[in-house]
């Protein structure tokens, strides 16, 4: 990670996230990634945006080739989105975001207007992001994992361990070792209200043609820098959570988001989103 700046990977993930809108018909689409981005990934979503139909052609051939597979973000946005929607209809007013990057949902949704969003992250993104985005609709949560949990930070920050929250742990535990996840795990457990809903993003072990896949996507990701260090079934996740207090609600992929949200089918399923709730 470059001091002052976000990781590369948070950086593409935003570029994605500005590409959505232009899907045919769009899953979940992003206008604030371009305020996040500085060159070359702002001068590309300028790009796109001057130029609409081509971007929409070049996406729709990009969605063909890869069978689908490079609607994975907008996947992942939309689930993800529709789990802070269902917590805003069911009065959850507290929305926790750990690792959040260059995320917009405090922007984009609007069911969060009067929603207290928390972002936790390094300061370094952090600072970067609040320069373009400004104060007012987050609170930041700066982390120095070396003298505090994610959890005490929190409560300093104002979170109401009385109130259930909704908590985005995305594209975040398939970059940390089995210890991290159970720690970050059993930190927060104790600060979420009953009625709270924690959401995790998280990687498959899959298939041996998915594990191929997996190891292409891992070359990639090491190259920026990164390295993914977890995987793990659904059953496993589940054997984890429950270890840790938190009981599964629902578990899904590909194969369930696809049918769903735009009546394709689609066989791929490297990561999932499970969604818990502290156990009672």
């Amino acid at each position: 990670m470059i001091p002052g700046e976000p990781s590369t990977t948070a950086r593409w993930v935003a570029f994605a996230r500005g590409l959505g809108g232009y899907e045919s018909p769009p899953l979940a689409a992003d206008p604030h990634a371009v305020d996040l981005l500085h060159a070359p990934w702002s001068t590309l979503l300028r790009a796109a945006a001057r130029w609409p139909r081509a971007t929409r052609m070049a996406v729709a051939t990009m969605d063909t080739l890869s069978q689908g597979r490079s609607r994975f973000m907008s996947y992942r946005t939309r689930v993800l989105d529709d789990v802070v929607r269902h917590a805003s209809a069911d009065g959850i007013e507290q929305v926790v975001i750990l690792g959040a990057g260059l995320d917009a949902r405090a922007w984009r949704l609007p069911e969060l207007a009067t929603a207290r969003v928390f972002e936790v992250d390094h300061p370094d993104t952090q600072d970067y992001k609040r320069a373009r985005m400004g104060e007012g609709r987050v609170t930041y949560v700066p982390v120095d994992f070396e003298k505090e949990t994610a959890a005490d930070a929190l409560v300093a920050a104002g979170l109401d361990v009385s109130r259930p929250s909704v908590v985005l742990w995305e594209g975040v535990a398939m970059y940390l070792p089995p210890a991290a996840i159970d720690a970050t795990l059993a930190t927060m457990r104790p600060v979420l209200a009953t009625g709270s809903r924690l959401a995790i993003s998280y990687s498959r072990r899959g298939s041996a043609l998915g594990r191929l896949e997996r190891e292409l996507v891992g070359l990639i990701v090491g190259g920026a820098g990164e390295r993914f260090r977890h995987h793990e079934d659904p059953p496993q996740m589940r054997a984890r959570l429950d270890r840790q207090g938190f009981r599964v609600l629902w578990d899904e992929g590909h194969p369930d988001w696809a049918p769903r949200l735009l009546g394709r089918r689609q066989g791929w399923d490297l990561q999932r989103i499970v969604v818990c709730e502290p156990a009672r």
